[in-house]
Parts: structure tokens; sequence; C-alpha cells
């Protein structure tokens, strides 16, 4: 195994270890068994979600996706909305990460990209991305 599986192993038993933490926490508070299960759902999703993009970033070799997992944390809806944030700013603003992803692929469908693509933007047009020749992906 390499370094991104590695870290997406981490950081997933840490997500999954503040998101336990905190439902504890709740439960011993008086908080309801609906109520606790729901926000354990909810944190454990939203880590995983961070944690796989965060992965994604670091195949092409950028490591700002864990570095803003490590330092937002996990398990609370402070850490969910910065992390969130945080994570949703660095990936969709670097070319590389969002247009080589999954996510792009899904957004514009399996058949959008050309295999000639080009990184360059020119600016938004209609608040659409524009691209220059060579990508059709307008996400």
């Amino acid at each position: 195994m390499g370094f991104a599986e590695n870290m997406r192993i981490l950081s997933n038993i840490n997500c999954s270890l503040a998101s336990f933490n905190t439902m504890m926490e709740q439960r011993l508070n008086g908080v309801d068994y609906t109520t606790t299960g729901l926000t354990l759902g909810n944190n454990l999703s939203n880590g995983i979600i961070r944690n796989e993009m965060a992965y994604d970033m670091q195949k092409h070799g950028n490591p700002i996706g864990n570095l803003i997992n490590m330092y937002t944390g996990y398990g609370t809806p402070e850490a969910n909305t910065a992390g969130t944030l945080g994570m949703m700013s660095a990936y969709m603003c670097n070319p590389w990460g969002f247009f080589n992803s999954p996510l792009c692929s899904y957004m514009c469908g399996p058949m959008s990209m050309t295999p000639y693509m080009s990184m360059g933007m020119t600016g938004y047009y209609g608040g659409y991305m524009g691209m220059m020749p060579g990508m059709s992906c307008w996400c």
C-alpha cells in the first residue's frame, strides 16, 4: 500500500472514533437514540466523503485534502462545516483534482470528457465555467 491508501485508512479510523465519541457524549447528556443515531450517520458519512476526496487529491500528489482533514477534525457540526467547506474549496479550485475525478465525470456524464483535455480556464460565461478547446465538460 502507498501513502495515499494509508492516510485514507488512518483518517477513516480517526473519523469513526471521533463520531462514536460524539455519540457517546450525546447519550450521556440524555439525547434520545434516534437523534444520536442520525448524528452518528451524518458525522460518519461527512468524514468518509471528505476522506475520499482527500484520497483522490493525494493520489494526484496534492496533500491539501489531508491537511484540511487533519486541522478541522471530525465528529462535530463545527468540524463537519469547516472541513466540508475547506475541502470543497480546495477540491473545486484545483483543475487537476476536479477534472480528473469521478465527481466531475458524474456531474458531466461519462461521454462529456474528451481524451485531449486542456486544463486552462478562460473565465466564466453565464454562470458556467468556460474551458479552452478540447475540454467539453461544463461543470
